[in-house]
This record gives C-alpha cells, sequence and structure tokens, in this order.
C-alpha cells in the first residue's frame, strides 16, 4: 500500500527530529567530557563546593532548595551562565539519599542559586553539592506527538489546517467584516492592514515583522479583537522571552492572562499570571496547604517506639496514608488549575510548554509570535489545539538552532512560516513596513538588502542620536548612528580556540572593548550598551576584558529580538584566506546590524570581508555614509 504523500512528508520529519535529539544529546555529553572540571567552572556551566542551606515548600507541590558557596574572589559569579528556568542536574555529597536529582533553575545570586524539584527535598542539609548544566528530552517527545496526531488527524481542524500546509486545500477568507474599532489606536496603516487581514482569515495569516515594526504590538491587538467576539486564544512562542514579551504587552488591557510553564520561567515582574501562582494565590488552596502540612507532620513524625523502631505494618501503613495525601492534595491542584485555565481569556506558554491534560475544549485561535524560529515539527504542537493560526516572525531573520546537519540539511531547517510564505495568497499576508528602532541610516543596509527597500523609520526615531540622551556627551561616536571601524592591515589575525570550538580575535576584543568603554565614559549608562559578537570564543574574552555591571556581552543568536540604544559588533573574522565562515549566513548579519537603537559600531577587517558580494555591499554602504574609519585612528 503506497503511503499518501502527507504521510510522508511528516513521517520524515519524525526521523529528522529523532536525528535532532541524538546530536543534542551527543554536543551535551562531548561538552562534558571535551571540558575539563576547572573549564566548566570557569563557564559557569557547573558549579562545586555548594551548601545546601534550606529546603522550604514551594508552589504546586515543588521544593526549593537553597545553594551557597562562599565568595572565593571571582570577578564573576560562579553561577554567571546560568539562569532562572535552566534545567541543571544536582549530585549531593555522600549520606543524601538521592544522591542525584534533577531541578529547575529558580533564583540567582551573586554566590548564590535557589534550585526547585518535584516532591519533598533532602532531608538534611550540607556541604559538598555540584550543579551542572544539563539538557532535555521533554521537547521532543512533543513534537512526536504532534505529528502522530497530524498523520491520524481525519475530517478535523487539525487535517485542514495539515492539508492547506501541503497545498492540497485552498485556504478560505471572510467575504467582509464589520469595520473596526482599535483597541490600540495608535497602530499604522501597515499594521491596521495586518489586523484586519488576520480577523478576516478563516484559516491562516501571517503577519511578517522586519527588525523594530512592532509584529508583537499586532498580535496583541488581533488577540484583543477576538477576545472581543467571544473566541478563546492561545498565545505561544518558541522561547519563554518572547512569550513573557506577550504577556507584558496583554496584562495592561485586563484581560484575564494565565502564563504556563515553570515560574522560574516566567520574569519575576510576571510571576502572578503564572499558572502555579494563581493557584497558590486562590483560597481554595488553603485545603492544598493544609494536606501539605499534615502529609510532612506525619513524615517526619516517629514511631511509638522510638526512632527507627518503628514495625513493618506500621511503616506499610505510613507510606499509604502519605501517598493518599499527596495524591489528594495534587488532584485539588489539578482541578483547581482547570477552573483557573477555563476562566482565562488568553492562555500563554511555550510551543512545547502547554500541557494538554490542562486544554479542555480547545482554543478558537492561536496565535504563535517569533513563529521563523520554531520548526516546523514544534511549530504543530500548538496548531494541534485551535481552530484558526495567526503567525508572526520574519523569515529574514535567524532562523531555529540546528545541532544535526544532516537533520537541517533534510529539511528541518526549512520553518512552517517560511513554507506559508510561498503557499498563502497576498490577501493572507502583510509586511509590516514602519520601525519604531532604529536611526534611518542604522535601517537604511538591512532595508536596501532584506526588505526591498520597503522600510519607513517613524519620525520618532528616524533622527535620534545617543547624544541626545541625558547625561551623554556629544562626541566622534555619540554624535552619529553608524561607524565601521576597519582592521585591515592592523595584524588583528583570527585564532581557532580548541577546547570553545569557536573563533576568536584577541586584537579586536581589545579595541571593541576600549570603544565601549569610551561610550560608557562618554555618559552612556552600562544598561544601555550591548557588545556582541557571532562567536562564542569571542564573547568569552570580551567578558574577561569588560567589567562594568549591567553590561551585556554576548553572541549576536542570543540577542535576536533585543534592543540596545549602543551596540558594538566584534565580526572576528580576519584571514588570508577571506573566509567568513558562518557569517555567509547573512540573516546573522542582519539581526547584529539592527539591534542598536541609536548607535552602531561595527569592528572588521574589510579586507577578509569583501570578498564576500554582501560584506562588500555593506562597505560600499558606509563608504556612502561617510562612515568608514580605520583602526589605526584609537
Amino acid at each position: 500500500m503506497t503511503s499518501h504523500p502527507s504521510q510522508k512528508f511528516f513521517e520524515r520529519f519524525l526521523e529528522l527530529i529523532e536525528t535532532e535529539r541524538k546530536a543534542e544529546r551527543d554536543e551535551n555529553m562531548r561538552e562534558l567530557q571535551r571540558f575539563p572540571l576547572e573549564t566548566r567552572l570557569a563557564m559557569g556551566k557547573t558549579v562545586t563546593g555548594l551548601e545546601l542551606v534550606s529546603v522550604d515548600e514551594g508552589v504546586g507541590g515543588m521544593s526549593l532548595l537553597k545553594f551557597v558557596r562562599p565568595s572565593k574572589g571571582e570577578e564573576l559569579s560562579p553561577f554567571h551562565s546560568m539562569g532562572p528556568g535552566d534545567l541543571v542536574m544536582v549530585t549531593f555529597p555522600a549520606g543524601f539519599d538521592p544522591k542525584t536529582s534533577e531541578a529547575t533553575i529558580y533564583k540567582v545570586e551573586d554566590n548564590g542559586v535557589t534550585a526547585s524539584v518535584h516532591g519533598p527535598g533532602p532531608s538534611r542539609l550540607g556541604l559538598g553539592c555540584q550543579i551542572d548544566l544539563i539538557g532535555s528530552e521533554a521537547t521532543y517527545k512533543q513534537m512526536k506527538k504532534a505529528l502522530v496526531a497530524l498523520l491520524d488527524a481525519k475530517k478535523s481542524r487539525l487535517a485542514a489546517l495539515r492539508d492547506i500546509s501541503l497545498d492540497k486545500k485552498e485556504p478560505k477568507r471572510l467575504g467582509s467584516r464589520h469595520p473596526l474599532t482599535f483597541f490600540n489606536e495608535g497602530l499604522n496603516e501597515y499594521q491596521r492592514d495586518a489586523v484586519r487581514s488576520c480577523l478576516l482569515a478563516e484559516d491562516m495569516a501571517l503577519v511578517h515583522g522586519p527588525p523594530g515594526t512592532g509584529k508583537t504590538t499586532v498580535l496583541v491587538e488581533v488577540i484583543r479583537q477576538a477576545v472581543a467576539s467571544g473566541a478563546r486564544v492561545l498565545a505561544t512562542a518558541p522561547s519563554n522571552v518572547a512569550v513573557d514579551n506577550m504577556l507584558e504587552k496583554l496584562l495592561p488591557s485586563g484581560l484575564r492572562c494565565v502564563r504556563l510553564g515553570h515560574p522560574a520561567r516566567t520574569l519575576e515582574s510576571l510571576r502572578d499570571a503564572n499558572l502555579a501562582h494563581q493557584v497558590e494565590a486562590d483560597p481554595a488552596n488553603d485545603e492544598v496547604r493544609e494536606l501539605d502540612i499534615l502529609r510532612e507532620r506525619l513524615a517526619r513524625r516517629g514511631s511509638r517506639f522510638g526512632r527507627g523502631q518503628m514495625g513493618y505494618g506500621e511503616r506499610q501503613e505510613r507510606e499509604r496514608e502519605l501517598r493518599r495525601m499527596w495524591r489528594k492534595a495534587r488532584d485539588l491542584e489539578f482541578d483547581l488549575s482547570l477552573r483557573i485555565m477555563a476562566g482565562a481569556h488568553v492562555v500563554l506558554g511555550t510551543h512545547a510548554g502547554i500541557p494538554r491534560k490542562l486544554v479542555e475544549g480547545g482554543f478558537d485561535l492561536v496565535v504563535l509570535d517569533e513563529a521563523s524560529q520554531a520548526t516546523e515539527p514544534l511549530s504543530w504542537v500548538p496548531l494541534g489545539l485551535a481552530r484558526k493560526a495567526v503567525f508572526a516572525g520574519d523569515s529574514m531573520q535567524l532562523p531555529p538552532t540546528i545541532y544535526s546537519q544532516e537533520a537541517a540539511k533534510g529539511g528541518l531547517s526549512v520553518t512552517l512560516f517560511e513554507r506559508l510564505k510561498g503557499l498563502l495568497p497576498s490577501n493572507m499576508q502583510t509586511l509590516l513596513r514602519v520601525q519604531y528602532r532604529m536611526h534611518e541610516t542604522i535601517m537604511g543596509f538591512s532595508s536596501q538588502e532584506f526588505y526591498g527597500g520597503k522600510l519607513i523609520a517613524h519620525e520618532s526615531v528616524r533622527a535620534h542620536l545617543a547624544a541626545e540622551l541625558p547625561g551623554v556627551a556629544a562626541g566622534p561616536f555619540t554624535a552619529a548612528p553608524l561607524h565601521f571601524i576597519d582592521t585591515a592591515g592592523a595584524g588583528y589575525e583570527e585564532s581557532w580556540n580548541e577546547l570553545l570550538e569557536s573563533r576568536e580575535n584577541p586584537g579586536e576584543a581589545k579595541l571593541a572593548a576600549m570603544v565601549a568603554e569610551g561610550l560608557l565614559a562618554g555618559g552612556l549608562e552600562p544598561r544601555q550598551v550591548g557588545v556582541l559578537t557571532p562567536y562564542v570564543a569571542q564573547a568569552r574574552l570580551l567578558k574577561g576584558l569588560l567589567r562594568a555591571p549591567g553590561l551585556e556581552i554576548g553572541s549576536v543568536d542570543g540577542f535576536q529580538g533585543r534592543e540596545k540604544e549602543a551596540v558594538v559588533v566584534s565580526l572576528v573574522r580576519s584571514n588570508s584566506d577571506a573566509e567568513v565562515g558562518f557569517l555567509a549566513d547573512t540573516r546573522r548579519m542582519n539581526v547584529a546590524i539592527t539591534r542598536g537603537r541609536r548607535l552602531l559600531i561595527l569592528i572588521g577587517d574589510s579586507a577578509t570581508l569583501s570578498q564576500h558580494p554582501f560584506y562588500s555591499r555593506f562597505i560600499d554602504y558606509v563608504d556612502d555614509k561617510g562612515v568608514h574609519r580605520s583602526s589605526y585612528e584609537f
């Protein structure tokens, strides 16, 4: 029997995500094996010498374990690479049971960290604990389930969405709709067109959002309009940061929002909207708390014959009672969670973070933000929960991170957003054109290269400069929006960092650090400045050279969706063979050059870069603007 074409297409994804799962697992294992303990300690991916100082009860049946490590004079916090929501493995010293436990980072301090574990924590405290960053396979399981459901779907909304995505079914559009009264009266004409297009689509619609054009603002308006018409909405994104961005914009509207996921993965300022916190704050949760207190007392109570003298039958009876009390408390929590979810206008979470057991009846609409950063199998996880979908993204920015080259070449690197871009008719797609972030000179090259010159700088940002910020002096950098510092001939050669398996350029790093320090000396606050580079080894060098608290230093990939008043970019590549490596993926450059609002300073070797057509055109652009400078000036 011959498989249906749709089956072949999605069966292939089952194979690809298994290949990708193994590649990610292997990469994590190689990292653990490749890096000596002292390197992992320096990178912040392992922390030793910890003391477990407290075990407190958290929300949702979790325990909060607080670890501290006395300062050893580090210039960086030992936890500098860990953040709330990271998955870790905790290793306890001899005498603890269990010996290891998976946990989620809840809070990070300079020399302390709080991690949450499901169920009760250790019954004792002590020194000698270790924490290692680890990965999780939960997302892969979710993707497999979604693909199986997709393959099995017949005569359902999921089947219809699947067939549209395969160009086997025509997407429908409503003939007309009564004139809209926009909640956000500040939307520009392109944003309004996007909202109308999304509301008129019966199946799917796309919002193309170049940097700074307010695609999330459009999604929020679509959500508010949908709720006003009686719809129940699911809002998802591949990252917790993007989900929190939607939540932050939705909360002032007064809609009842429920944020799913571990509380540690929600910004602290937004945690009141998290389901676990809403459950904890509900008066009906008093019974759960009472059961947990009684269970804890029973667990600690000794036998009437004295410690260690409890008989077998008595122990068995106590264990049964403990399990009964724990299950009753969790059942009550679950029922309360269902009630809170049922009363929500909008449910938010990451694509893979929507527990189906909590979703009764599904949703009328799902909006997928940052849709160009999710693999196709991941996008189908939330799509299986709603009748209609609205996607917002930008295929001209970075795609999802893929560990396996084999999986990428097999099609995993092509997102559903990108495929639909070529399938849906023009009246179901909108390009946002007015951007509210960048000076028009910073915007210009990106607009020219990626968006057909269609972007328009809003008047509020068109000519703004760093020198206009309070306390910032007008200087050679701050009085102009764009600068390219050319290191050609300076002898700043790149090198290969064997340990990190990444490129670095020490000379260029020192120059970038000097430029950043100059911006701070000129009055810019550290929180207003970002120092970016495509290479993790270069980021590590920069972190060792720049010590200003609040100054963000990181990879270009990790800064997508972010912005700063001023951005310094170190491009690293400088070699006699004119090789640009993965800088050849020009989408990475598009992200790099669109993070700065008022000031963008790029540092690179024109002799190497100009051999690539894209970078040659960029150098022509900075020449035309008169902002091409030599490193010999510094």
